[in-house]
């Protein structure tokens, strides 16, 4: 929500990969809304980059990374998730 708002800095401090589900998310909805004359070529570009650099990896590497860190370094995260 704070992305949403226009707060990036915050919500940057909350989940550090906000930025990057909004967007994917944002994909998925144009993607069910768009005609598919419209989407198939954006697909074929999407799928080349990720073939090239394949930064599904990278992005779900980085994903685990964070979360342990933050499981691990900072015991408020701990306790925030145990309730």
């Amino acid at each position: 929500m704070l992305l949403l708002q226009g707060d990036v800095q915050a919500s940057i401090r909350f989940h550090a990969f906000a930025p990057i589900f909004l967007i994917g998310i944002a994909a998925v909805a144009l993607a069910a809304l768009l005609p598919t004359s419209l989407i198939r070529p954006a697909i074929s570009k999407v799928e080349l980059l990720e073939r090239q650099t394949g930064f599904t990896v990278l992005i779900l590497t980085g994903l685990i990374l964070y979360w342990l860190t933050r499981l691990l370094l900072f015991p408020a995260f701990a306790q925030l998730i145990r309730g």
